[in-house]
């Protein structure tokens, strides 16, 4: 018997011992749960919060209440989105658009605070974060004040008597600008791809609805400048008592809103966000000639003669709040005899006793297209009451020039010396009238040439009689310009020097001085 005993526990033993070691784990066939997600997005810095409703919610809602309130609801909650994302842009304060969903604010002193809105009854939220204070989930309706408060904002300053765009500015010049303060970019949700909507406002149109009724729309106005503006500009190196080179030209220029209907304006830039718009058309007409004109030219190292006339179609892009002008315009006409350069001097040099004939335009540039592309970008750097100063870019291609420029312009005086203000009412856009403005303006510029069709020739015609190579071409030439200007009430007169440095590798420096009217209204 016991030895039966001792054989049962000899059984039993092995069992036990199993029993109390680790038994390892076998892992489900399925996929793991992923653990629960605690935000879809952590701040820790100040920030605006503009929530949107999602799909599940926005076709919810349509079927209870019908697409027509639900999108006229919409209208109203992205108008006042817009306000208070302007606001913030205004402020320095950053933005951020998202969906509902879990969010998680990290304030100064490292509280955590999650704010889930997936039970919240408000479709669109904003939610203002100080980076001190807890954040407060706000109606869109009333947060503008709240915002004003949670931020601590001051009392907005009273505008100053120059904070109005006037009709005053040089002929042809476009550093007459005002800013505002940077706007910070509007955020979307990685993977949601952002489309903008382009609301383009004319004189006497009221502004449409803000329709931004979900996080992937965007939503920006283009107003349309009311200020109407006429100019001309005499350029003539006899300012300078010199007759070469660049030696006359002519500007004759119209600025008015309506230009800005013309379906060319599809080829024109503008920026992606709020602006002021201006468009304008001009005539210019430019001579070149050779060292002088008072022997037949050498025909080698030296500037073959020219003539260019063309129409010039322009769209400025004002973006106060970022500080950024872009300005885009396309050229079309003619080079070569049939531009009237040779008439047009001899008639003027025969008509002076003490001239001379000019010798050698049968020699000109043939007769060949002109049609070019130009953007130039202007980006504020400083802004004061009295001063402006601008990094200006720019690029050109076309058959007449294709080049690159970069440089620096400045403007000081008793003027508007920034980019015109975003309006709050459209009359503030109005030109203002009663004032004197004057002041100077300065500039310095590094061009690199690839192609100058007055020095080598039209691009299709090449049966010039003489033309230089390209490899007599410079191809980093340093212009500078500096100007005065005075205006009062709608008239305007400035007058301007400007410096050009060699062109071509036997050429020589060169000054010529420009005269410009304006009469704005």
């Amino acid at each position: 018997m016991g030895r039966q005993i001792a054989q049962v526990l000899f059984l039993i033993l092995p069992l036990i011992i199993s029993c109390r070691q680790s038994v390892p784990v076998v892992p489900a066939s399925g996929p793991s749960a992923a653990p629960a997600k605690v935000a879809d997005r952590t701040f820790d810095q100040p920030v605006v919060v503009f929530i949107y409703p999602d799909n599940q919610r926005i076709d919810s809602i349509k079927s209870q209440i019908g697409a027509d309130r639900y999108f006229a609801l919409s209208d109203q909650k992205g108008a006042a989105f817009s306000k208070i994302r302007r606001l913030a842009g205004k402020e320095k304060v950053s933005t951020w658009s998202g969906i509902t969903g879990k969010y998680r604010f990290k304030t100064s002193d490292g509280t955590m605070i999650d704010i889930d809105l997936g039970t919240s009854r408000q479709l669109w939220n904003l939610i203002m974060f100080n980076g001190k204070d807890s954040p407060v989930i706000v109606n869109p309706d009333e947060a503008l004040q709240l915002f004003k408060k949670t931020f601590n904002l001051k009392k907005e300053r009273k505008r100053s008597s120059f904070s109005k765009p006037s009709p005053v500015s040089l002929p042809g010049d476009s550093s007459h600008f005002q800013t505002s303060f940077p706007d910070e970019p509007f955020e979307i949700i990685p993977g949601i791809r952002e489309t903008t909507l382009r609301l383009i406002v004319f004189p006497g149109q009221e502004s449409l609805p803000m329709r931004n009724e979900s996080e992937s729309i965007r939503v920006v106005t283009s107003f349309i400048s009311p200020n109407r503006r006429f100019w001309l500009e005499f350029d003539n190196d006899m300012f300078s008592n010199t007759d070469r080179y660049y030696t006359n030209g002519v500007v004759l220029g119209y600025s008015a809103p309506g230009l800005t209907s013309w379906k060319i304006n599809r080829l024109m830039l503008n920026r992606n966000n709020n602006s002021v718009v201006h468009s304008s058309i001009s005539l210019h007409h430019g001579m070149f000639t050779p060292l002088t004109t008072k022997e037949p030219p050498p025909m080698h190292d030296d500037r073959p003669y020219a003539s260019t006339l063309y129409l010039r179609y322009n769209q400025v892009s004002e973006d106060a709040d970022a500080g950024i002008m872009i300005v885009s315009a396309i050229e079309a006409g003619i080079i070569g005899d049939a531009a009237l350069g040779r008439l047009m001097q001899k008639t003027v040099h025969s008509g002076i006793p003490s001239n001379d004939e000019p010798q050698g335009w049968e020699t000109q540039i043939k007769n060949d297209l002109v049609l070019n592309y130009d953007i130039n970008f202007h980006k504020q750097l400083i802004n004061s009451r009295y001063t402006g100063v601008y990094a200006v870019g720019s690029i050109s291609a076309g058959t007449l020039y294709s080049n690159a420029t970069m440089g620096i312009n400045a403007i000081a005086g008793i003027c508007q010396t920034g980019l015109t203000p975003l309006p709050e009412e459209y009359d503030d856009l109005s030109a203002s009238t009663g004032n004197w403005q004057y002041g100077f303006t300065g500039g310095l510029e590094l061009r690199m040439v690839g192609y100058d069709a007055t020095l080598q020739g039209g691009l299709f015609n090449k049966n010039n009689i003489y033309a230089l190579k390209p490899g007599e071409i410079e191809r980093l030439v340093a212009a500078m310009h500096i100007g005065l200007f005075a205006g009062y009430k709608k008239l305007g007169l400035s007058i301007s020097q400007f410096y050009l440095s060699p062109e071509f590798k036997t050429g020589k420096q060169h000054f010529w001085g420009r005269v410009g009217l304006n009469y704005g209204w």
